[in-house]
């Protein structure tokens, strides 16, 4: 770039078409708006990792302990991948203005009960089964449910694996948007 050339004054710029060159001008190379763009989404650092959204199916996963929330023997626990076996793929659905999640397999739903503690055993979405999320600064999501006049958010317990309410931090949840075939 010309060091005389001043972008925020006008006539610094030469319009003149006085030149030597013969024949049409040809820039010596070309940026497009996609590249700009799609060079503008990658530093956005945007993957399969993104906000639930009310017709996809993602693995609700912590990130700090890489095990993801799973039905296993019918109990809703944290637990490591574990395989083709399934209960970690979860419907994230709408009613009434609130999220959900649904297991695809046998249709319960996450739910919390008067105890504190996260289960999956409704069939209906319901206000038990209610979800709000919300940006983490340091990435992934809160859960959120409705307890009383308040929201708590799901937490993982103290033994590592059960899923709990907690009014303190919350754990910020990974969501993998996965894709389901229909077979």
């Amino acid at each position: 770039m010309d060091a005389g050339l001043d972008l925020d004054d006008p006539a610094s710029i030469d319009l003149s078409t006085d030149s030597t060159t013969t024949g049409s001008l040809t820039p010596t190379h070309s940026v497009s708006m996609t590249d700009e763009f799609d060079e503008y989404l990658d530093s956005l650092g945007l993957d399969d990792k993104t906000a639930p959204w009310p017709g996809n199916t993602y693995i609700i996963r912590d990130p700090d302990s890489e095990r993801q929330i799973t039905l296993v023997g019918g109990q809703l626990r944290l637990a490591p991948h574990l395989g083709n076996q399934g209960g970690y793929h979860w419907e994230c659905i709408e009613s009434n203005g609130w999220m959900g999640f649904r297991s695809p397999s046998d249709h319960l739903h996450i739910g919390h009960d008067n105890r504190r503690n996260f289960i999956a055993s409704a069939k209906e979405h319901r206000p038990w089964e209610y979800f709000n999320t919300r940006a983490h600064p340091k990435g992934g999501h809160i859960l959120l449910v409705v307890h009383g006049w308040q929201q708590w958010k799901m937490t993982i317990s103290e033994d590592g694996s059960n899923l709990i309410e907690t009014m303190d931090e919350g754990t910020a949840w990974e969501f993998e948007k996965v894709t389901v075939e229909n077979v």
